[in-house]
């Protein structure tokens, strides 16, 4: 008994390294190529998404597969599909433990989808607005109208909006309002995020990998001052997620940025 006891661990063990020598090594060529793609001065969100939908067609079971989405949702709204961007972003959560990059990934999904969230309760409020002429005093308020267009009265960390009446003179009618998303702040309205150029808030540049401390990364900021990031430290407004034979890749909650890796 003991012997096939033996036997049985031994084909486990054997099972087990053909199993990790099954999964293919992020395709970090092809990922260089979307990033290429998506940064040249003559962009063109419908190229990106192209680039996109190629690496998936041959790599779908790649790891780089979340930050290829996460272009993908960024592109989509820049072109003005907010179905399918959401349809993207929705396909980032994870749930439980995950990777340094899939965690990145849900983070930028739940802002991007948090946004776009936040356009349905805009959308609402003015249907309060015609009704009423004036904003409502709280977002109770939108519970009262058709169960189809109450909107989300969440943002994707499951936080209720801060919402407030803006500059209300008692005896008038409230005009302005003010809707964020605690977790976002002043960054929440989807319009202006936008705006911003793809990775324009992750101004670093990286100048070597440090040798005495394991998966950590100096880099210069925009203000020349030098800064170090370890990979899958979350604590910062710029992570460091993925660090390989050619390439690093940075997130900052919105965007991914893929950096030659420094030498």
């Amino acid at each position: 008994m003991k012997l096939k006891v033996n036997v049985c661990l031994m084909f486990l063990f054997v099972a087990g390294l053909s199993v990790q020598a099954a999964v293919p090594k992020p395709d970090e060529r092809a990922l260089w190529k979307v990033w290429c793609t998506g940064t040249n001065s003559a962009f063109v969100a419908s190229d990106v998404l192209d680039a996109c939908k190629e690496f998936k067609s041959k790599s779908s079971k790649d790891s780089f597969s979340v930050v290829i989405s996460g272009f993908e949702g960024w592109n989509y709204l820049k072109a003005g599909n907010i179905v399918a961007a959401a349809k993207i972003f929705k396909s980032m959560l994870v749930e439980g433990s995950a990777t340094d990059i899939q965690n990145a990934g849900d983070k930028m999904a739940r802002s991007w989808l948090t946004r776009i969230d936040r356009e349905k309760v805009a959308v609402a409020l003015k249907t309060i607005y015609k009704r009423d002429i004036e904003f409502p005093a709280s977002l109770d308020a939108l519970k009262s109208l058709k169960k189809t267009a109450v909107p989300p009265l969440s943002d994707s960390w499951g936080k209720a909006w801060d919402y407030r009446l803006e500059s209300r003179i008692k005896g008038m009618a409230a005009h302005r309002y003010v809707l964020e998303s605690s977790v976002l702040g002043g960054r929440s309205n989807l319009k202006k995020s936008l705006e911003v150029p793809y990775a324009d808030g992750i101004k670093m540049k990286p100048l070597r990998i440090l040798k005495k401390v394991k998966n950590m990364v100096e880099f210069r900021n925009s203000s020349g001052k030098s800064v170090v990031r370890k990979l899958g430290d979350s604590s910062g407004r710029i992570n460091l997620v993925y660090i390989g034979s050619n390439i690093i890749v940075l997130s900052d909650g919105n965007h991914w940025s893929v950096m030659p890796k420094p030498r």
